[in-house]
């Protein structure tokens, strides 16, 4: 596994069930709330800052996921997407990264084709038991409650990059 972690230059993460907890809110008047945590967003730009890209592939559409993207800038945003492989092709052509070099977090059953073309495939700890068979990694924590934080700083610790993108926080005498 610390290999397939070594050579990722981008991880893409599904919103609902992954960045999100999977509930989503609907209020009168079309609209739709969805609640993200704020260590999640943490890890991704701390994965941003160590020259590690981010995108969402997610098969619903709400703008809610364009403002978090534009917080956490990533600038990769596919929604409403139904075959998520094209999305990752897409991503491939557009930067020239091999499926081998990309990483891809997921839940459910839409995923499992992603999940099997990248070369880190996550599944998070409540996900769909259907798609651990193709994960690479399971996390500890439930999607939209710390799983990508997790992810993030297991990938920047393996990469030896925690240190750098951390020593703000910490100061230059630490471990």
């Amino acid at each position: 596994m610390k290999a397939r972690i070594a050579r990722l230059k981008l991880m893409i993460f599904d919103v609902d069930g992954v960045l999100t907890d999977g509930r989503i809110i609907f209020q009168d008047g079309d609209i739709e709330h969805k609640a993200f945590d704020v260590k999640d967003g943490h890890g991704i730009k701390l994965l941003l800052g160590a020259g590690i890209e981010a995108a969402i592939i997610t098969g619903r559409s709400s703008q809610v996921v364009n403002r978090r993207a534009a917080d956490l800038g990533i600038r990769r945003v596919y929604q409403k997407v139904h075959n998520k492989v094209e999305a990752l092709g897409d991503i491939v052509r557009a930067t020239g990264i091999e499926e081998a070099e990309l990483g891809y977090m997921g839940d459910d059953l839409i995923d499992i084709p992603v999940l099997r073309r990248v070369g880190f495939a996550v599944a998070v700890a409540d996900a769909s038991p259907h798609i651990f068979p193709y994960a690479h990694y399971r996390t500890q924590a439930r999607g939209g409650h710390g799983a990508c934080r997790e992810v993030c700083e297991l990938i920047l610790q393996v990469q030896g990059r925690w240190n750098a993108v951390t020593e703000r926080y910490f100061g230059r005498d630490s471990d």
